[in-house]
């Protein structure tokens, strides 16, 4: 996204729309439902780059194969592939092909539609401890110690996520006709506050650099003198009884106490094997040789885990003891 890749310029909506109207009938053909176009709003000016989200399921896995057909078809000169993006200049326009598994394919297209709204509905999540994206919704949970999180995932149902925030869905599915529209109807959630905005952290700052709309959007709000805010709960664990109301489906409570079920194992795991107790049993392993020690001593067990958690701390002592004469 944003089409700095060849360094091409930005084109009008007229010359955009002949090149997605060229693109949409070669792509009806080639790939049928598998692709989508993310939306934009009716009077934007101009393009930096063509946007398409491919359904790699429903290709098959075949995705590599149908992209050398798509850079011989439309003989295109120059691309770039970049993990699950590819890049291509098409009638001197970058177009960037994005692909996802059919479970995403939905949400990466309704969180890549119009701009940066994507963004915004983000922040408002955030505060409930929760990450939109473009795999929907997620409950971000994190362990008391170390830096370990995971994304639980709640849904990927637009409509519900909507919803949940009181965004009226079906002004959404219409579209919107200008950049006000969009900043309006996210604003319209009784959730929003401007305060992300106006704190302008660091990581806020970094995404204005790249991301015009979002620095717009900080000048709506200004210009408007916007002051609406909410009064967030301070310990966002406490809205989880919300969301689990409000998706049943995702069984978040479960998925939270199986988490939690597992940092008590993990902790039980790390208080009878760590580096440090490999160096107080033996104080002249340090450093890259610790490492590849320790590394060793994990894969001779089929299941180093359930060692751990089935033996006396005497008896891993003893082992380890046992293995480094060998090792060594």
């Amino acid at each position: 996204m944003g089409g700095n890749l060849f360094k091409l310029g930005r084109i009008t909506q007229d010359k955009y729309i002949k090149i997605e109207t060229e693109i949409r009938q070669y792509l009806d053909k080639k790939l049928g439902q598998a692709y989508h176009i993310p939306r934009y709003y009716a009077d934007k000016a101009d393009f930096g780059d063509l946007d398409l989200i491919i359904n790699s399921d429903a290709l098959a896995d075949n995705w590599e194969e149908v992209r050398q057909e798509i850079v011989q078809d439309l003989k295109i000169e120059k691309y770039k592939s970049n993990g699950r993006v590819f890049s291509t200049v098409y009638q001197n326009f970058q177009v960037d092909y994005f692909t996802t598994s059919d479970e995403f394919f939905e949400s990466t297209y309704n969180y890549l539609s119009f701009n940066d709204l994507g963004n915004l509905i983000g922040k408002i999540c955030h505060r409930f401890n929760l990450k939109y994206g473009e795999r929907g919704l997620a409950y971000v949970y994190r362990r008391e110690l170390g830096n370990y999180k995971k994304d639980l995932t709640v849904t990927t149902d637009f409509k519900e996520i909507c919803d949940f925030l009181k965004l009226n869905y079906d002004r959404w599915k219409k579209g919107f006709n200008s950049l006000e529209e969009i900043y309006r109807w996210a604003i319209a959630s009784p959730y929003f506050s401007v305060e992300p905005y106006l704190m302008r952290s660091t990581s806020l700052n970094n995404r204005i650099k790249n991301r015009p709309t979002i620095q717009k959007f900080i000048e709506y709000i200004e210009k408007n003198k916007i002051t609406k805010t909410y009064n967030y709960l301070e310990n966002r664990a406490e809205y989880i009884p919300l969301i689990d109301r409000s998706f049943p489906q995702a069984n978040l409570i479960e998925k939270i106490e199986r988490e939690k079920s597992e940092e008590e194992i993990t902790k039980q795991i790390i208080a009878k094997f760590s580096g440090k107790l490999v160096i107080k049993l033996i104080p002249e392993l340090q450093g890259k040789e610790l490492g590849e020690f320790i590394v060793s001593f994990k894969n001779k067990f089929e299941d180093f885990r359930s060692f751990v958690l089935a033996n006396s701390q005497e008896e891993i002592d003893r082992q380890i003891l046992e293995y480094y004469q060998i090792w060594k």
